[in-house]
């Protein structure tokens, strides 16, 4: 039977330290294991200056920024002078052979770490227990034993709690009065008319969907400077122009010049003051723009959440929903079913973010690769070209984009027929809601 001192896991410690010193961003999956459940001082002053970085958005781990981390607080400043830069650099130097190479080698790390923890903790109060029976002069032993007992099942506890709904509805309804408008929930869109059908809420997904190069690119981009324009916070992941094409875009569209003209450098003088004062513009606005040509879930799961701790986020927007085109039918509806549902319930739900995306759709409105978005989606909304019928018959200034909310949990759904009037200006990436039609009577 082993003794409390030999109840430690050091390969585990080792091995929790030496990935966060090559990945620190792993710690956002282990926000439960707390420096107190490390055996080892050394480990626990490590592990909070780790956290410490990768909370501040610095991901390289080395001796300085360590020790800086640890002397930027009065609080960690004496745990500072417990390492030497000779002991930092030397398990800097053989982390190369303990790090992880993933989340799950990681995670069993992690959970090896906190089981010794807990065990530990376990006998020390158990043995405090035993202290209590065994001292006659004690009253309200029972009590006492509930609470020992109680604090340290609560600290490992991680599983949420479950209040009753009369503990959370005052809470709840004071969320929803917070969430009220002009008339709806959320944060708007820059189109009226769809607010009245649904907005942009935290913990829900919207997703545009139309064929391709038919524009959902730019709606996006239209969504994003609008929410900067409102004063949010906004990360856009794009996996399909990079920062550079996008910008280029962005000015386009807050100028008002053609795209043509603007990366050709075809402008006059007074429009190349334009241009500065947007670029000036933006450098106030809380946006981040990381162009990924692939999404995987760990890469988009660690970005958002570096991104909330240092900058704070409110939007994140997904440009756009596709799976990597490897094997079939089957794993590619698997694959792009389980990252939409990550981004809905992971991000979007565990963390209080709104979420906006696009997806591709087939020449009959459905929802190309994956039903799944359909599944996970909270409103999807079709974006379709108006045929030249359809703009003789609603009338030119009705636009040529119509916009048909084809799926919705938040609200109303558009019956066949119905739909939302935009006007389309790809020179300058612009949408607009165009005066809206008046519905055909049928004969």
């Amino acid at each position: 039977m082993l003794d409390l001192e030999q109840l430690t896991r050091p390969e585990s410690e080792a091995g929790v330290i030496a990935t966060l010193i090559h990945s620190p961003e792993y710690a956002y999956y282990s926000e439960n294991l707390k420096p107190n459940h490390f055996s080892r001082r050394s480990n626990q002053i490590i592990y909070q200056a780790i956290t410490g970085l990768a909370e501040k958005g610095i991901m390289t781990v080395d001796a300085f920024n360590i020790l800086e981390v640890l002397n930027s607080s009065e609080a960690t400043r004496s745990a500072a002078e417990e390492l030497s830069i000779d002991q930092l650099n030397e398990l800097i130097e053989t982390s190369d052979f303990l790090a992880r190479s993933t989340v799950e080698e990681y995670q069993v790390c992690v959970k090896n770490v906190l089981d010794s923890s807990f065990r530990r903790d376990a006998i020390q109060r158990l043995r405090k227990c035993e202290s209590l029976c065994l001292d006659l002069s004690q009253d309200d032993i029972e009590q006492q034993i509930y609470g020992v007992i109680d604090d340290v099942m609560t600290e490992y506890s991680y599983a949420n709690d479950i209040p009753l709904f009369g503990e959370v509805v005052d809470l709840c309804w004071e969320e929803i009065k917070s969430r009220q408008g002009d008339g709806y929930a959320g944060i708007p869109f820059k189109f009226p008319t769809l607010n009245e059908y649904a907005t942009i809420e935290k913990g829900e997904l919207f997703v545009f969907a139309a064929e391709a190069k038919q524009g959902k690119s730019m709606m996006l981009l239209n969504c994003a400077m609008d929410l900067l324009r409102k004063g949010y916070k906004v990360l856009y992941i794009d996996s399909e122009l990079n920062t550079r094409l996008f910008t280029a875009r962005v000015l386009s569209h807050l100028t008002g010049i053609e795209y043509k003209r603007l990366t050709s450098g075809n402008y006059t003088e007074e429009e190349a003051r334009d241009i500065q004062d947007m670029l000036e513009w933006v450098k106030t606005r809380d946006f981040v723009h990381i162009y990924l040509p692939m999404f995987d879930k760990q890469t988009i799961y660690t970005t958002v959440k570096k991104i909330k701790h240092t900058m704070g986020l409110d939007v994140l927007i997904i440009d756009y929903f596709k799976s990597s085109g490897d094997g079939d039918a089957f794993n590619t509806y698997q694959e792009l079913g389980a990252f939409v549902d990550m981004i809905k319930n992971k991000i979007c739900g565990d963390m209080g973010i709104c979420g906006i995306g696009a997806a591709q759709a087939t020449a009959t409105g459905k929802v190309a690769d994956s039903a799944k978005i359909g599944r996970n989606a909270s409103t999807i909304a079709l974006i379709t070209d108006k045929t030249p019928e359809e703009i003789e018959a609603d009338g030119e200034e009705c636009g040529n984009k119509k916009l048909r909310v084809v799926l919705n949990r938040n609200g109303m759904q558009m019956a066949p027929g119905e739909y939302i009037d935009l006007c389309f200006n790809g020179n300058k990436i612009l949408y607009e809601e165009a005066k809206q039609h008046i519905p055909q009577e049928p004969y």
